[in-house]
């Protein structure tokens, strides 16, 4: 089971550095779209965070793996080694998830720049604006489906404490949390898609404003 998942998220719109800010729509785009960036800070910071967690909840799990019935107490305490790390990976998605959606908020801003720019520059702005949008929808739903994986490995790490768990039920959890990270590879791979889409329309978008100066 693969853990690193958050480590596979493309890190955010790139930096703004370099653009030339001499135009009125390209300084006023420029400034959004740095607040927007500036936003997700929270969201690019967490993700080494969340890639350290998951590299030590990996080790422990298979620490927890080689123990056997009789190490009751040891059992015990790997699993709760195991829960609060799975505690502490959700407490930096809520962070990821929270900088996003205030990133989010600066998308309208694209609405008035459209509209005070030329007819050349205003398609390419609103294009601009909703490949934004699909990208924060695709958060969205890499959050939501991160959420359901991480649902289904606690009640995986709570059938591990279980006297009485039966084998096949171990294996049919296993195949749950496998079948749920593959949903989750899936939402990652979306987001970078999109967010190579809005990196490369917004170079486009800087591109034209340079060249009608």
């Amino acid at each position: 089971m693969n853990k690193k998942l958050v480590s596979l998220v493309a890190m955010g719109i790139l930096a703004l550095s370099g653009c030339s800010i001499g135009q009125s729509t390209e300084k006023q785009l420029s400034e959004a779209l740095t607040k927007m960036n500036e936003s997700e800070t929270e969201y690019r910071d967490t993700q080494s965070k969340l890639t350290e967690l998951e590299k030590t909840e990996q080790k422990t799990f298979t620490e927890t793996m080689e123990l056997t019935k009789e190490d009751v107490d040891k059992l015990r305490s790997k699993i709760d080694e195991l829960e609060k790390l799975l505690d502490e990976r959700l407490t930096h998605l809520d962070k990821e998830e929270i900088a996003i959606k205030k990133a989010e908020e600066f998308v309208g801003e694209l609405d008035t720049i459209a509209e005070n720019a030329s007819d050349s520059e205003r398609g390419q702005i609103l294009e601009l604006k909703e490949a934004a949008l699909k990208r924060y929808a695709l958060h969205s739903t890499f959050i939501e489906e991160y959420r359901k994986l991480a649902s289904i490995q606690r009640e995986f790490y709570g059938m591990l404490s279980s006297e009485d768990v039966k084998l096949e039920d171990l294996k049919q959890k296993v195949e749950e949390v496998n079948g749920q990270n593959g949903i989750v590879q899936t939402a990652i791979a979306e987001f970078n898609e999109a967010t190579k889409e809005v990196n490369s329309l917004k170079e486009d978008v800087f591109s034209s404003l340079e060249q009608e100066e």
